[in-house]
C-alpha cells in the first residue's frame, strides 16, 4: 500500500485537506498530522479497527494510554464532566497549545461511555485520559469540523525519538499510515508539557514545551473588572480589590500573585497606555493605594480568556462584551449585586470619585467570598 502525502506547501485549498483527511479517518484510516510540538499519528476514536491498527503500528504496549485530540477548551466537559476548576482554567488559558492535561473521564455521562470496550481500553485504561488541542490551523479546523475525538501520539514507534517532520514519520512508521499531512518542520520539535490537577496541585507528569514553573504560573485564580475607558471605575475596583485580598491572606498586595490570585482591569473602550485620572489617583492615595503607575488597556478576547471572574461596573458593558464573546457570558457579572450601575464619576470632583470608590468597596465586600473561594 502507497502512503499518499498531502504537501501543504504545494497550497492545495484547505476545504479540499479537511474533505480527504476526514474522509481517511472516518474510513478508518490512520492519518499523520503536523502540530506545533511534534508529528503525531491519528485514528478516529469511533472506529474500534483503526484504534487497534494504531497501536499496531506504534507498537504500543498495553495498558499505555493513548491522548486524544479535541476541537478545544469548550469540547472538554463532553468527556469530562466533573472537571476540576484548575484544570478547566488551564485548558482555557493554555488550549490551543503545547499541553496535554489528564482529566478523569469516568462519569458515565462521558460521550467517551459509549465507546467499544477496546478503545477505553486504550484511551483511559485507569479511567483519566489525556487531551491535546493542537495549535496547528489545518489539524483545528479538522477537529473542529468532525466534531469528535481523534486519538493522537507521536509518530514513531514505541522508544524511538518523536518525529519532527513528514519525512522522518514517514521513515520511522514506513506504510503504516495511509495518509500523511506534510507542513514542514515543527515549531517547537518537543513534546507537549503533561500536566495532572489532583486537589488543586499540579503534577507535571511530562516537563516538554512549557516547564513546571510556567504551569504553576498559569494556575493563578485572575480576577477582571471592567469598565468604559479603565481610567477610573475599574482600576480603582482592581486596587480595592487587591487590598481586601491581601488583608485576608496576610500578605502585601504586591505578593498576590505567589499566593495563587492576580487582579487586573480593562476598558471596552479604553485607550492603551492612558493613565488614571487624577481624582481617581487622588482618591486612591488617600486609601494608601498608589493608583500613579496606572495604564490602561483595552479589552481583548485573550484576557477575558485569561480570566476567571469579570465584574463590569453596568448593564451596557455585560451587553458589549456578551456581543462581541458569546461564549465567555458565564463569566461575567456586575459588580452591583442587585445588577445596579456603578455609576461613572468621570468630570466629577473629588467628593464624586469619594463615593464612587466606596460603592465599590462595599460591592466588592460582598463578593469577596466568591474571589476567595478555594482553588
Amino acid at each position: 500500500m502507497t502512503t499518499e502525502v498531502i504537501r501543504l506547501s504545494e497550497n492545495p485549498s484547505l476545504s479540499s485537506v479537511k474533505k480527504t483527511t476526514i474522509g481517511a479517518l472516518r474510513a478508518g484510516k490512520l492519518v499523520v498530522f503536523p502540530t506545533e510540538t511534534v508529528y503525531g499519528i491519528g485514528a478516529l476514536a469511533s472506529s474500534s479497527e483503526a484504534v487497534l491498527r494504531l497501536i499496531s503500528a506504534k507498537g504500543r504496549k498495553k495498558g499505555h494510554a493513548v491522548p486524544v485530540a479535541i476541537s478545544g477548551y469548550r469540547a472538554l466537559p463532553r468527556y469530562s464532566p466533573d472537571l476540576d476548576e484548575v484544570t478547566a482554567r488551564l485548558a482555557r488559558r493554555c488550549w490551543p497549545g503545547p499541553i496535554t492535561l489528564v482529566a478523569d473521564a469516568s462519569s458515565p455521562k462521558s460521550r467517551f461511555a459509549s465507546l467499544p470496550d477496546e478503545v477505553k481500553e486504550v484511551i483511559m485504561p485507569r479511567g483519566t485520559v489525556g487531551y491535546r488541542v493542537p495549535n496547528h490551523p489545518v489539524f483545528l479546523n479538522i477537529l473542529r469540523e468532525l466534531d469528535e475525538p481523534v486519538l493522537l501520539t507521536s509518530a514513531n514507534l514505541t522508544g524511538e525519538p518523536p518525529a519532527v517532520s513528514a519525512e522522518s514519520a514517514k521513515v520511522g512508521l514506513g506504510d503504516r499510515p495511509d495518509l500523511i499531512i506534510d507542513d514542514g518542520i515543527a515549531c517547537f520539535r518537543r513534546p507537549s508539557t503533561v500536566v495532572s490537577v489532583s486537589g488543586g496541585k499540579i503534577d507535571v507528569i511530562r516537563e516538554g514545551v512549557y516547564t513546571k514553573e510556567q504551569i504553576e504560573k498559569m494556575k493563578v485564580k485572575m480576577i477582571l473588572f471592567v469598565c468604559t475607558g479603565n481610567t477610573c471605575r475599574s482600576p480603582m475596583a482592581e486596587m480595592i480589590c487587591s487590598k481586601l485580598i491581601a488583608q485576608k491572606l496576610g500578605c502585601p498586595p504586591e505578593e498576590l500573585e505567589n499566593h495563587g490570585y492576580m487582579v487586573m482591569s480593562a476598558g471596552i473602550a479604553a485607550i492603551p497606555g492612558a493613565s488614571a485620572s487624577p481624582e481617581a489617583v487622588e482618591v486612591m492615595k488617600n486609601r494608601g493605594i498608589s493608583l500613579e503607575e496606572h495604564k490602561t488597556q483595552l479589552l481583548s478576547e485573550s484576557l477575558l480568556r485569561y480570566a476567571d471572574r469579570v465584574y463590569v461596573m453596568g448593564r451596557a458593558h455585560k451587553e458589549a462584551i456578551c456581543k462581541e464573546f458569546t461564549e465567555d457570558a458565564d463569566r461575567i457579572s456586575f459588580l452591583s449585586a442587585d445588577g445596579s450601575e456603578i455609576s461613572d464619576p468621570l468630570g466629577g470632583d473629588v467628593s464624586v470619585y469619594q463615593k464612587c470608590a466606596a460603592q465599590i468597596e462595599s460591592e466588592l465586600e460582598k463578593h469577596l467570598s466568591e474571589i476567595l473561594t478555594p482553588q
